[in-house]
């Protein structure tokens, strides 16, 4: 049985920025009892259909940005039908495809409980709706996955509406680091919130990072954030259909398939949707069983059809113009939209950095500083750890202002005095900086930080990975910074410059690519630190106990373009580098532990690797599939997921993309005739 819920009318692009700046209100879920043999008025209407005499039950939603919402395996309800008393409710659940209604008897909320519950639930409206702060948003582009084309391009909100009309159950958004994942979350949130009404599935907002072990019970453990009991916990997860926004899959440092350790849609569980946002590079090239729900009987094939993706793409030029006549009159700037926007046209390759929207925020801010005093604007250069240089100073200025000019009293003159003065003493630093005591106030509020319960974050987490940098690498304790410096003559002298008990000697960086890029950024600004570097890799070659850094370290030069032309690496230990894309004619790897390294789309003529370590090191060979003939034709679906490939034999397979993994296999005569 299908719904003929009319769709909702998508109001014209031109009045707003957002296509789903209005909707249409949700229908309320009728809790009344009824007798089993009508169903309510607000169902049937919806539906416009008799009640089915099957007895399985199925649970749904009509509504805000959602009107069917799927399970899989047996619902929630079945075990319902053993009670014995006559309290009859109504849900609908699309199941194989089909949109079905049905009744279960049971013991279900009272007035009360109901009434309880729903006040609880307008009061979370409300108090979500009072913190909402999104003073610029930007409807964000997307396209279906990271194999598809750039130019196939489609609002976000738009693939988020559709899923919320289907039967999918998770849907992923990827995208770079401040590409504006958190943003569309928060704002999808609001939208939610905005047009909430009594019995409308509810909206949760969930910051993975914040919550302890989301993999299990995650849904309980955000509710009782808002202060909810478990007696309403538990009428919400009977009575209750979610949309789950999970934001910061990647933050949280997580492994596990959330929809299948939560046990979504499973027998006596939450009936929900979970959309979920994580960074592209977190994830590798293998990632999608991580988010598809797993059948809850392992002989059964898994449901890619319950699942569905997004991966967000910069803003076009288009874009950033609007971001900027939106950035304008929030406060008093010191230049209209148009001297905006001609810096970042005219200062070379910024258009291009600023299509990150966190990139291009930290850009407005300090663009005024950047250029002042500046003559010719084609003559500067600016990179994306200068920005954040920039807005680091700026922040630490303007709070070093706000607390020159506040009124201080005598005790807390004297608490910053005894900061000052026990600076040196890093080993209590934790527990100065997050204690009870007056003065963390003046250390956190002068932070780029914010809080969530007890949780401090930064502002964003490439500002963690920028200041994650800045300890490898000070350029304030850099000779570059001083003139009168003593000179560094020896390779030992320079590499105790460097802290080898600090990250860069303990820790692989070769997957963090986003403090690779701004150490590679801070190489081309600090000739100290590529010296610095270099010496590290030929530290290696005698030192074992270097090859972590020699490794981090030849992929940061490389990434800024450094050259190795000829150049002796001669045993040097690099196990596990980058180097993809570097420049390595003649070079002398004899001896040399390679092991795992990426020499993707390397320059490597005349090179010699005499007796060199190269277990696992790949050179980007493309993939290819072992079949038992010849392959007669192939074609890709057209997402861009999968492979079907004919064979001269007359086999045929379906192959997954992402995993090259044989989804489903067949045989059939092709000579003889389809």
């Amino acid at each position: 049985m299908t719904s003929n819920t009319p769709k909702r009318p998508v109001s014209d692009p031109d009045e707003s920025n957002d296509p789903y700046s209005t909707i249409q209100p949700a229908k309320k879920r009728d809790r009344t009892t009824q007798q089993p043999s009508t169903l309510p008025e607000s169902v049937s209407s919806s539906l416009n259909t008799p009640m089915p005499t099957s007895p399985s039950v199925v649970m749904g939603t009509t509504g805000l940005l959602s009107r069917n919402m799927a399970s899989t395996g047996p619902t929630a309800s079945q075990n319902r039908n053993e009670v014995t008393q006559q309290t009859v409710y109504y849900k609908s659940l699309v199941v194989d495809g089909q949109l079905t209604t049905s009744t279960f008897t049971g013991e279900g909320p009272t007035q009360d409980a109901a009434s309880y519950l729903e006040s609880a639930l307008l009061a979370l409206k409300g108090q979500r709706l009072k913190e909402h702060r999104q003073p610029v948003y930007i409807p964000p582009m997307a396209k279906v996955n990271l194999q598809a084309k750039d130019e196939d391009l489609f609002p976000l909100m738009n693939s988020l509406q559709d899923f919320l009309d289907s039967d999918r159950q998770v849907m992923l958004i990827l995208g770079d680091s401040g590409a504006g994942k958190s943003t569309f979350n928060r704002h999808l949130e609001h939208l939610l919130w905005t047009n909430y009404n009594n019995g409308d599935p509810v909206p949760l907002f969930i910051n993975l990072p914040a919550l302890d072990r989301p993999d299990l019970d995650m849904v309980s453990k955000q509710l009782k954030v808002y202060n909810f009991k478990d007696g309403q916990i538990q009428e919400m997860k009977q009575h209750c259909q979610l949309i789950l926004i999970c934001d910061g899959y990647d933050e949280s440092q997580l492994s596990a398939n959330l929809h299948t350790t939560n046990r979504l849609n499973q027998q006596d569980e939450w009936c929900a949707k979970m959309i979920i946002s994580c960074r592209t590079q977190f994830l590798g090239s293998v990632y999608k069983d991580r988010f598809v729900p797993q059948p809850t009987d392992r002989y059964k094939a898994v449901r890619l059809d319950l699942f569905q993706e997004a991966v967000i793409v910069p803003f076009s030029k288009e874009q950033v113009k609007d971001y900027v006549a939106c950035y304008v009159p929030l406060e008093k700037r010191p230049w209209v939209t148009e001297d905006y926007m001609r810096m970042l046209t005219t200062i070379p390759n910024l258009m291009d950095l600023v299509k990150n929207p966190f990139l291009l925020t930290l850009t407005l801010e300090a663009l005024p500083g950047v250029t002042r005093n500046q003559q010719e604007l084609s003559t500067i250069k600016l990179t994306r750890v200068q920005l954040y240089d920039h807005f680091s100073n700026e922040w630490l200025g303007v709070n070093m202002r706000r607390l020159r000019d506040s009124t201080l009293t005598h005790d807390e003159r004297d608490i910053l005095d005894h900061m000052w003065s026990n600076l040196d003493h890093r080993n209590t630093w934790r527990v100065d900086f997050f204690g009870p005591q007056p003065e963390v106030r003046f250390m956190r509020e002068s932070s780029p930080l914010t809080r969530t319960g007890s949780l401090f974050r930064f502002i964003h987490r490439s500002m963690l990975e920028y200041f994650f940098s800045r300890a490898v690498f000070d350029p304030c304790n850099s000779t570059d910074y001083d003139e009168f410096a003593p000179q560094q003559d020896s390779d030992s002298s320079i590499i105790q410059s460097l802290d080898s008990t600090g990250p860069l000697f303990k820790r692989n960086l070769v997957g963090e690519p986003s403090i690779i890029q701004f150490l590679s950024d801070r190489v081309k600004l600090n000739p100290s630190f590529e010296q610095q570097l270099l010496c590290i890799i030929n530290q290696s070659k005698t030192d074992a106990s270097a090859a972590i850094a020699a490794a981090n370290a030849i992929t940061i030069l490389v990434r800024a373009g450094i050259r190795f032309n000829g150049v002796d690496l001669r045993n040097v230990k690099i196990s596990g580098a980058d180097i993809s894309g570097g420049q390595f004619d003649c070079g002398r790897f004899q001896g040399a532990d390679l092991k795992g390294v990426n020499l993707t789309k390397c320059w490597l003529r005349e090179a010699n690797f005499s007796r060199a370590q190269m277990k696992d090191v790949r050179f980007g060979e493309l993939p290819y599939l072992n079949t038992t003939s010849g392959a007669n034709t192939c074609t890709y679906s057209p997402d861009g997921n999968f492979l079907a490939l004919v064979l001269d034999d007359g086999s045929i397979s379906i192959y997954e993309a992402a995993s090259w993994s044989i989804f489903h296999s067949t045989y059939c005569n092709w000579k003889h005739g389809w």
